[in-house]
């Protein structure tokens, strides 16, 4: 059985998307996980070896469990979204399901999640404090930039959305 050019399209497509979501993430963990975390080490005076001990076990198992979690809302993205979750190649269609049916900003939280286990990791009050800016970072970014867009994006259908799903935690459970 042979494809049809509109599915050899769509699966080229979704070829791109995938790569291009591989790329994005990798760019985005450089500068957000390694350089500017080692930055903020250095400039805290710390040795950029994390230290012996439990908490190496308890940061890398955060930090590996988290990189594990980014793969089912990435993958949504490109698969229920058809699109990525880089700007430039925004999703088509709103995504809403896996950990988008609990919150609408998943992958910001395992970004938190990823910075918290690097403070852990190294024991670091600096990155503790680099860990907070992201949340206000993301605080401001989704409130100022992307819920506006995703607002004139899907509109109504986005509306709902927000009504049935926590920016960041999930809500409770409504009674029908």
């Amino acid at each position: 059985m042979s494809e049809t050019p509109d599915e050899a399209v769509s699966r080229r497509r979704l070829g791109f998307l995938a790569g291009g979501s591989a790329i994005a993430a990798t760019w985005f963990a450089l500068w957000f996980f390694v350089l500017f975390p080692a930055a903020v080490l250095h400039l805290a005076g710390s040795d950029l070896r994390p230290p012996p001990g439990f908490t190496r076990w308890l940061g890398g198992g955060l930090i590996a469990i988290a990189h594990l979690l980014l793969v089912r809302p990435v993958r949504a993205f490109v698969l229920e979204g058809r699109g990525t979750h880089v700007p430039i190649a925004p999703p088509l269609l709103l995504v809403r399901s896996g950990f988008y049916t609990r919150v609408r900003n998943p992958m910001y939280s395992i970004y938190i999640a990823i910075a918290l286990g690097e403070a852990i990791l190294f024991r670091s009050a600096a990155l503790l404090g680099y860990t907070a800016f992201l949340c206000g970072l993301a605080q401001w970014y989704v409130v100022t930039i992307e819920e506006p867009k995703l607002r004139r994006r899907f509109g109504e259908e986005y509306d709902r959305y927000c009504e049935q799903v926590g920016r960041w935690l999930p809500l409770p459970r409504r009674r029908i």
